[in-house]
């Protein structure tokens, strides 16, 4: 399978986009979805990478499941894809339409407190998220529409659906980034904006395309994989608190927000408790997980317990 940089977006097609908005703002979002559904059960035949990413991942999510007294996942390469599907709709209406009201549950703990006190507080922090359930949904979150989330993606990758999200001037209260440009000025404007309370955002769960060999080794479902260390480094060089963040698709247009708030004193050590992290949603969202691509490709040696 290609590398997660490789990928091209099969099924963003900026036609297809444009005639699935052009449908919601017609109707709503669960005929939308209703729609989607054919949608997607003519693309699954042709997305073989995914198809392979999908049963890849869900035998390594069974052997860890077995091996640990959980019940056992099924995931069909048709409900995984229309999963995506689903969640890359929300992401384009989360706040851009007020007829569509996202409810949000909060995962509450000590961790949550402190992501508070940021919001309130007018602190900021550094986002750590990944492509695990839907965290553009974040933008609608109530606690968040008047902070400025400056976030950081892969343009190059995203292209299309990028413009399709310009273009309707969705999540306006998002500001994207490339992280092909990231230098020393782009730090220390990310530093100014965090002084000033707003939020910054990144991946941390795929390797660079441009530096592909920098990344630690950790365990993530009994397996040894690969995690880039420049995300991590960038969010401790800014020296604000850093939290993990996954917000997770409850039930129709009802969403979960999970933190965990990441102790910044050793790379490894933090890369470690991001992978815990999101291990432990994995398992309790199994059919969210949307890394459609050979994610485990260093994982074939078990990890040391």
């Amino acid at each position: 399978m290609n590398k997660w940089y490789q990928i091209r977006e099969q099924s963003a097609g900026t036609l297809r986009l444009e005639l699935l908005w052009f449908i919601y703002k017609i109707f709503d979002i669960r005929f939308l979805k209703f729609v989607l559904w054919f949608v997607v059960l003519f693309i699954v035949p042709f997305a073989k990478p995914a198809r392979s990413a999908t049963k890849q991942y869900e035998k390594i999510l069974n052997k860890y499941q077995h091996e640990h007294g959980i019940k056992e996942t099924k995931i069909s390469s048709f409900s995984h894809i229309y999963a995506f599907a689903c969640a890359m709709l929300d992401k384009m209406v989360a706040s851009s339409d007020k007829r569509q009201k996202i409810k949000f549950a909060i995962h509450k703990n000590a961790d949550w407190d402190d992501f508070q006190s940021c919001l309130k507080e007018n602190h900021g922090a550094f986002l750590i998220c990944s492509h695990l359930g839907n965290i553009e949904a974040l933008s609608a979150f109530p606690d968040g529409k008047n902070k400025k989330m400056h976030a950081f993606m892969q343009i190059s990758q995203n292209e299309t659906f990028h413009k399709f999200m310009t273009r309707h001037n969705i999540a306006t209260n998002t500001i994207i980034y490339p992280t092909e440009d990231i230098n020393i000025g782009v730090a220390s404007t990310m530093y100014d904006f965090l002084q000033n309370g707003d939020l910054v955002m990144m991946a941390g769960d795929r390797t660079s395309p441009g530096t592909p060999t920098r990344y630690e080794n950790v365990s993530f479902l009994g397996k040894n994989c690969r995690f880039p260390i420049g995300t991590f480094k960038f969010a401790k060089s800014l020296s604000h608190p850093i939290f993990a963040i996954c917000v997770m698709n409850i039930k129709h247009e009802k969403y979960g927000i999970y933190v965990k708030k990441l102790d910044n004193t050793n790379i490894h050590d933090m890369v470690a408790q991001y992978a815990l992290f999101l291990e432990k949603l994995v398992l309790k969202y199994p059919k969210q997980w949307f890394n459609f691509f050979d994610f485990f490709e260093n994982g074939e040696n078990e990890a040391e317990n």
